[in-house]
């Protein structure tokens, strides 16, 4: 993806903002199936986090006098804190949500946390549980660190993932890695095993920009994510979605799998790069999973005989979880 065009990006729609806390989302099946820790931390990140979004501002500025050195200083804070890997991107006001307020900060700081990937190829309430803590942990990095830039006297706001823009075209302009052919962002550090938060600002940060790691030419070449899907909702071909030309992942066919499943998560889980990052290690049983499955069908299977759970024998109404039906071809 390093040569991607967004000179003609338009704002995202989005069917919920809310995310869990809106009030269909709380009596769903989805949400009736969480386990109770991904229900509490949702709810810290709704009723408290999310709250504290804006930073005070000291009004005593802190002048810049070295951009270099205070980039660095903010990093290493963010890392100080938790993140595995961060990165400054230009806020561009083309790329956000539609139904969010253009921002008046010129840099958005993207971080990266990684789940535990033993916990997110278990296709359970184990994989939701750690997709919820590590989702926690970032809101909760970038309230402190907003608090901390808006102490040197610069206006700041924590953008999690139901906020005012995409975290992975962020992350791409921050520099972190590429999209996947999964839709996911892909890091050639983490592999595909990690969630991210942003931070936006007026703070004068060096921005790290885009970067080319190879990984379009590697996702051109795979199936495997493809393969894999259990609904058959990622392509091999890319499509202008909002004005960019970019890997798509047909939502409605991903969504009926996505609610049964726990936050399903199978293409991420079996996304060959994750050889190459910090799950090296752990991939090598997926990678034995991989070949002797062979395909999504082949997966399920698995899943049921490893589980007793038939994912696909679950009942699925997209209206219960408070979206839309949308037919699809």
């Amino acid at each position: 993806m390093g040569t991607i065009d967004i000179s003609g990006a338009e704002p995202a729609s989005r069917r919920r903002r809310e995310g869990m806390e809106s009030p269909r989302a709380k009596t769903s099946p989805f949400m009736k199936r969480m386990p109770d820790s991904a229900k509490r931390m949702t709810f810290i990140r709704q009723s408290s986090l999310f709250k504290q979004r804006e930073a005070p501002v000291n009004p005593n500025l802190t002048e810049v006098e070295d951009q270099a050195a205070l980039t660095a200083e903010i990093k290493q804070m963010a890392k100080d804190m938790g993140v595995n890997a961060i990165g400054i991107a230009e806020y561009v006001p083309t790329v956000r949500f539609e139904d969010a307020e253009e921002l008046e900060h010129n840099r958005v700081i993207v971080f990266a946390m990684t789940m535990a990937y033993d916990y997110m190829v278990d296709i359970g309430p184990n994989s939701q549980a750690e997709v919820h803590r590590v989702y926690h942990a970032l809101d909760d990095i970038g309230v402190r660190l907003s608090q901390q830039i808006g102490a040197f006297g610069y206006k700041t706001r924590t953008e999690p993932n139901i906020a005012d823009f995409p975290l992975p075209a962020y992350a791409w302009l921050a520099g972190l890695g590429e999209l996947g052919k999964h839709g996911s962002l892909i890091s050639p550090e983490l592999g595909s095993s990690f969630r991210l938060g942003a931070v936006a600002t007026d703070m004068p940060l060096l921005v790290d920009g885009p970067e080319d790691y190879g990984i379009n030419e590697v996702c051109t070449n795979c199936q495997v994510c493809a393969r894999f899907c259990p609904g058959d909702a990622i392509t091999h071909e890319k499509k202008t979605v909002n004005g960019v030309e970019r890997w798509h992942v047909d939502t409605p066919k991903c969504e009926p799998y996505f609610f049964r499943m726990h936050g399903c998560k199978i293409c991420l889980s079996v996304c060959p790069l994750n050889a190459k990052g910090m799950s090296k290690e752990d991939f090598k049983p997926m990678a034995k999973v991989i070949r002797e499955t062979g395909d999504a069908k082949g997966m399920l299977a698995l899943i049921k005989e490893r589980t007793g759970i038939d994912y696909e024998a679950i009942d699925y109404n997209p209206e219960d979880e408070g979206r839309a039906r949308v037919e699809t071809d």
